[in-house]
């Protein structure tokens, strides 16, 4: 089982980009080795690597109207601007309500 498990994560590994493979994967089996003792299955484990390797593969969406906005104002020191923000964001959220 701990080969098939090792596989699993070497393939996991295998699906992210060069300069993360190392870091990951090194992770990945200490979280393999670690799971027994927590209680949680290897396998199960591993499979979980699967899946962060493919969401970490996706293109990230970009963010668009007024949350592109709050990001971008989120370490903002001027109240003004991050003020304006939420008040834009909360009467476009009326106007829908409303439509």
């Amino acid at each position: 089982m701990t080969r098939l498990v090792l596989a699993v994560v070497r393939a996991a590994a295998a699906l992210l980009p060069r300069g993360q493979r190392d870091r990951y994967l090194e992770q990945w089996r200490a979280d393999v080795e670690g799971a027994r003792e927590l209680g949680l299955n290897p396998l199960g484990v591993a499979f979980g690597a699967i899946r962060i390797a493919n969401r970490e593969r996706k293109p990230v969406p970009l963010a668009v109207g007024p949350l592109a906005l709050a990001l971008r104002l989120r370490e903002s020191t001027n109240i003004g601007a991050v003020l304006a923000v939420m008040v834009l964001a909360n009467l476009g959220g009326a106007i829908l309500l409303v439509i």
